[in-house]
């Protein structure tokens, strides 16, 4: 499988005043090509930090995070532009500042490639092709106003995918939507990794929206606490260090408090309740 994203010992520290906040304090994280993966984790845990990294709108403070082949610790504020218009699409969580509400919805898709100098007639071609793809080609030379919440969201989302993005990055992209319209929504960016091979990034706070995506990984104070899950079992996440965050709620159910005991048995290590058994 080819890599897409690739972080390591990713740190970000925001200074606010005298004040300095680690948003990602040593994260490793990596994506494969094509896939459709989820971000989980309490507010602060770093996953909006994360997607701006990502998008190139934010520099790392430390570490090295590589996209589709671009090192972004290395970048020109020219080449972190260019990277930004034509490396990725991004969807936000206000997906209207993906729009020009003044537009027409055809033109509004247009945009991004009048900018890159794509030609009228392919502009034109690639433009009518996505809204297609999302159900809204009669649509298409409507005014956004006219549009409703689900159209518009399916909209900006034609808008990040103009230029043609291997990877696609969407912050909370259905937090204003109904829970049907957000459905659509997940659906289609899983139909688009599926079947268009994109890659895409989204970061949810609604984890049964995120349980349709191929892979789920939790953030927890700026580092992957886990990814992945299968049935009642989390696939724990370990990094360069051989660090590993437990879900509160697995300890909890396993009766572990504040510390546990670990050893290793045949085949792997085990974790227990201090003072357990087998525990000193």
């Amino acid at each position: 499988m080819i890599r897409i994203i690739e972080c390591e010992n990713l740190i970000k520290i925001h200074k606010q005043g005298n004040l300095e906040v680690v948003a990602l304090q040593g994260l490793d994280f990596a994506m494969e090509k094509g896939e459709f993966i989820s971000i989980v984790g309490k507010s602060g845990a770093g996953k909006s930090t994360l997607l701006q990294i990502l998008a190139g709108l934010e520099f790392p403070s430390a570490g090295r995070v590589e996209v589709a082949g671009t090192d972004l610790t290395d970048l020109t504020a020219k080449e972190r532009l260019s990277y930004y218009r034509r490396g990725v699409g991004f969807l936000w969580q206000d997906f209207t500042r993906n729009l020009l509400p003044y537009l027409k919805a055809v033109q509004n898709i247009e945009l991004p490639m009048l900018l890159a100098g794509v030609p009228t007639r392919r502009r034109k071609k690639r433009a009518l092709a996505l809204l297609e793809a999302v159900g809204l080609r009669s649509s298409a030379y409507a005014k956004v106003h006219t549009m409703s919440g689900g159209e518009q969201q399916r909209l900006a989302l034609c808008v990040a995918l103009s230029l043609g993005p291997q990877l696609l990055l969407a912050d909370e992209p259905t937090g204003e939507l109904d829970t049907e319209t957000s459905l659509s929504i997940y659906d289609l960016l899983r139909r688009l990794s599926h079947d268009g091979g994109l890659s895409v990034l989204v970061v949810t706070h609604d984890v049964a929206l995120a349980q349709r995506t191929d892979r789920v990984v939790r953030l927890a104070d700026g580092r992957m606490a886990t990814q992945g899950r299968f049935e009642t079992h989390e696939l724990l996440a370990v990094d360069r260090r051989g660090m590993v965050q437990i879900p509160r709620e697995l300890l909890i159910e396993a009766g572990i408090d504040d510390q546990l005991t670990a050893r290793l048995v045949d085949g792997g290590i085990m974790l227990e309740p201090s003072g357990g058994e087998d525990g000193d």
